[in-house]
């Protein structure tokens, strides 16, 4: 019989122009020799591609051949049935109407798939075809491997040199290796993953407080399966240059924000994660570890309720820390807290949070030229910003920028290589705080601008000394 159906679903393939006769006749003696079916074995000789044996057994079997989108799909409809029995049969539930459930199937005689479906449903199964792959994609973003799901566990990472967990190299999908990685950056507080190909192996290194630790490395073959698999939570598709995405999951109880760099590299493609732990609210200004003298003066500063206070940090998290702890000490006198971010570090119920992806520069020159009484700046590094910043300050609001330096003295440089109207920058800024990571605390110094150091700064060319605390 089962010959019988090769040769029916081959003169299908070959009437089509998909094989030539010859093909044909190389995968029926391939079948006769170690059996199979005849669609796989010509997959298998590179003669045909899933897609077009799909579409011969839609024809063969009078079965409609159905082009899969997200949008075409009702995800809900397929998180009804058990994620473990669709995998298993490669099955996506696609449509309900009454007691009707289309079904497509990347193996449609899979007459057992019909029936355990019909079993659980109760409903009337129509069967349809689609690509394997379509299905699993679609089945992966019902089912996001990065969210905890009751029995699913995995194995910490272990230190470096140690042998693979069995699970890790097993799976060569790269679901267990992504959700690995994510969850044990999680416990270890990491801030960033970086995923970088090497010439036989894939080295990944997190960063936590206190520097970058190295926690695995993967075999190379590897690496496209979880670049894969990343670009599937993250909903990008595979494209030439660098590409940036972000999305929001929850992992070992904790809600979480990611943001994904993809960059194609000689070896394979580089990414970088970005971690942030949402349900954690923003700290006050004792956390940052000011001395006590100039937590002082900064909240007196602060409660004047005008001026451009600037933010220094070379880490992402120790900047958007500072940046908050201000704005928190800043709204406690009632006054409405504006932010504007490309992602919003933090979620605070009383501020109004503005995030763009796009066009950020040119947003918060718009926003700062009706300033609200605090506002809050990610990035004030561009010239033009920082002097939509220091306008809005000088006209009486309070202006809270971000600057990605790692030190005063670099950060001071930069402000003064923008070329700003001195006047301007003298009467608006009030003082420069730097916050940096010591071990699993925050670090911070305050500079505040003194009246000889606006003096000075008027008089010029020769920039200012670092100002002390």
């Amino acid at each position: 019989m089962r010959q019988a159906v090769g040769v029916r679903i081959g003169k299908i393939l070959v009437d089509r122009g998909f094989i030539t006769e010859a093909q044909l006749q190389e995968a029926l003696r391939r079948q006769k020799e170690s059996g199979g079916r005849v669609g796989e074995i010509l997959i298998e000789m590179g003669a045909l591609t899933q897609d077009q044996l799909n579409w011969a057994l839609g024809e063969q079997l009078g079965l409609p051949y159905a082009e899969l989108s997200q949008e075409m799909v009702d995800l809900e409809a397929a998180r009804a049935l058990p994620e473990e029995l669709l995998r298993r049969y490669q099955a996506l539930p696609i449509l309900k109407v009454g007691n009707e459930l289309t079904v497509t199937l990347a193996d449609p005689t899979n007459r057992q798939a019909v029936a355990d479906i019909e079993a659980l449903t109760g409903a009337r199964v129509t069967v349809a075809i689609a690509s394997a792959a379509v299905i699993t994609h679609l089945l992966d973003l019902a089912f996001p491997p990065a969210m905890v799901r009751e029995g699913v566990r995995y194995c910490e990472i272990c230190p470096p040199g140690y042998q693979q967990p069995e699970a890790l190299t097993r799976d060569t999908s790269g679901v267990a290796a992504v959700y690995a990685l994510l969850l044990a950056a999680v416990r270890e507080h990491a801030t960033e993953i970086h995923i970088e190909p090497r010439e036989a192996e894939i080295r990944v290194r997190y960063r936590v407080p206190g520097g970058l630790r190295e926690p695995a490395r993967f075999p190379a073959h590897l690496g496209g399966a979880i670049a894969t698999r990343l670009r599937i939570l993250a909903g990008v598709r595979p494209e030439h240059g660098w590409q940036r995405s972000r999305m929001r999951t929850r992992l070992d109880e904790q809600e979480l924000e990611l943001e994904l760099l993809f960059l194609p590299t000689r070896r394979g493609e580089a990414i970088t994660i970005w971690l942030r732990r949402r349900d954690l609210g923003p700290p006050d200004l004792e956390q940052l570890g000011l001395p006590a003298r100039a937590g002082k003066t900064l909240t007196r500063f602060l409660r004047d309720g005008r001026g451009l206070f600037l933010v220094s940090s070379p880490d992402p998290g120790g900047l958007a820390a500072g940046l908050y702890a201000l704005a928190r000490t800043a709204a406690r006198e009632g006054k409405r807290v504006v932010t504007v971010e490309r992602v919003a570090a933090f979620e605070v119920a009383d501020f109004v949070q503005v995030e763009i992806e796009d066009g950020i520069e040119r947003a918060t020159i718009e926003a700062l030229a009706r300033p609200p009484e605090v506002a809050l700046v990610e990035d004030v590094s561009a010239g033009a910003v920082c002097l939509a910043a220091a306008r809005a300050a000088e006209r009486g609001s309070l202006v809270i920028g971000g600057l990605p330096f790692a030190t005063p003295s670099t950060a001071w440089q930069h402000l003064l290589s923008l070329d700003l109207p001195r006047p301007l920058l003298a009467a608006s800024l009030r003082a420069l705080l730097t916050v940096q990571r010591e071990e699993e605390r925050w670090a911070s110094a305050l500079f505040p601008v003194s009246d000889r150091t606006r003096r000075r700064l008027i008089q010029g060319p020769v920039p200012w000394t670092l100002p002390t605390s």
